[in-house]
């Protein structure tokens, strides 16, 4: 299994949606690790993770808490489809970017959406 892939800035065909919410990656070895979603479309997601145990091609299951209610979990499966360091300087917790593409579509209610741009404005993440 190759680490990673050369980055690309658009490799998603679908509106991406800026999320800034909790998730979890379950790796191949069965692990539970904690991640951050950084943007997600309809068709993958990009997460922010401290493993190292996931490469291009992985199979992944995921735990998505796309909401402030955290008894409200989406699940969904896919394949790693890109792997990049974070920069150190910019890194806080997080080790790497993982970007998943989804098995089946994720379909995102326009409530998500607004959601997503409520919550990534009350964290500063984006102007308005």
């Amino acid at each position: 299994m190759s680490g990673t892939a050369p980055p690309s800035s658009d490799r998603r065909s679908d509106a991406r949606f800026l999320a800034c919410y909790p998730a979890s990656v379950q790796t191949p070895d069965g692990e539970a690790r904690a991640a951050l979603i950084h943007d997600l479309s309809e068709s993958g997601i990009l997460l922010f993770v401290r493993t190292t145990k996931l490469s291009v091609d992985d199979r992944v299951k995921l735990s998505l808490y796309l909401s402030e209610d955290t008894n409200h979990v989406r699940s969904a499966a896919g394949r790693v489809v890109r792997v990049e360091p974070i920069d150190a300087a910019n890194a806080g917790p997080w080790l790497r970017k993982v970007a998943v593409h989804f098995d089946e579509p994720m379909p995102v209610e326009p409530g998500e959406v607004a959601a997503f741009q409520e919550r990534a404005k009350r964290l500063g993440m984006v102007g308005g």
